[in-house]
């Protein structure tokens, strides 16, 4: 008996392999589908990470805002001006921050003549609870009147007693600072304390935060996320009227520091790739409010 020994025709094997190619192209197409489904879903958990961590760190830090710290007509615990947000209240690291009294020179007037009590820009101080250092930020109160100082040096003179000199800016945190505006110490009615401030501001396409303050006045931030599109940011205040900023200047007697009642914050968080070459990348709005529980308990208070 004969076997055949014919092999396969050539119709077979080019079918043979068209079969194959189509197998290999499917299985191709599946795979680089998947990969690119896999990549887009991982540009999109990533643009939700970031702005999740965001929120959540924005609303543990609105929930400090004025502690410690009332608003009043003309200086606030919250101050917005375009894309930048700052947040004070006095300091509690490592413990609660003490107003900090004045030393004042010997004699009899009041109030004391412009300028510091030890230099222009220098202020005497005695107290056991002493804690500024260079680079903080403080409030100078005198009676009602409030400014915002930012230490330049810090000197033991012994004893309780310390002289402080601080920056000659006039404006920090959008607010008046140092001796702008004809500030004048009170004798009797002076004091220092430490304050902890928050600043959240985009510096191009950087979401940054910011617990101090360079020696120019300027925040000294770290990054908090990358490719933000934007950051606008308003007011709400009690009688229901909304800005973008805060000013003194506003001539609306409801629409002062100690009336802000929410902070409204929108933000554009976009993708670090796109899917693909030709695809836009993945971007999504999102927004928050936040309304500090102590701003209403002050002001109903």
């Amino acid at each position: 008996m004969m076997r055949d020994s014919r092999g396969f025709t050539l119709i077979e094997l080019l079918m043979a392999l068209v079969i194959g190619v189509m197998v290999m192209f499917s299985a191709t197409t599946f795979a680089i589908t998947t990969v690119r489904s896999v990549e887009a879903n991982g540009h999109r958990e990533g643009v939700h990470r970031n702005a999740r961590f965001v929120g959540m760190s924005m609303e543990r830090d609105f929930q400090g805002t004025g502690v410690g710290l009332s608003s009043t007509v003309s200086h606030g615990a919250l101050f917005v001006r375009s894309d930048t947000v700052t947040i004070l209240s006095a300091s509690f690291y490592p413990e609660e921050s003490k107003p900090l009294d004045l030393d004042p020179p010997a004699g009899t007037d009041n109030p004391l003549p412009p300028g510091g009590t030890c230099g222009p820009r220098c202020l005497d101080l005695e107290s056991k609870d002493y804690d500024l250092d260079v680079g903080d930020l403080a409030r100078m109160q005198a009676n009602d009147q409030r400014r915002l100082i930012l230490i330049e040096s810090s000197t033991k003179k012994g004893g309780d007693e310390w002289a402080i000199g601080f920056t000659d800016a006039t404006e920090i945190a959008g607010q008046l600072a140092g001796f702008s505006g004809g500030f004048l110490l009170d004798r009797f009615g002076t004091f220092v304390q430490k304050l902890a401030p928050v600043i959240y501001y985009l510096d191009g396409d950087r979401l940054m935060r910011a617990t101090r303050y360079a020696p120019d006045g300027t925040p000294a931030g770290e990054v908090m996320a990358e490719n933000v599109n934007s950051f606008e940011i308003s007011v709400v205040f009690t009688d229901g009227d909304e800005a973008e900023y805060l000013d003194v200047t506003d001539t609306d007697p409801t629409n002062d520091f100690d009336d802000v009642v929410t902070v409204r914050i929108k933000a554009e968080f976009v993708a670090s790739a796109p899917p693909t070459p030709t695809a836009k990348p993945y971007k999504r709005m999102y927004e928050w409010q936040f309304s500090p529980r102590n701003l209403s308990y002050e002001r109903n208070r």
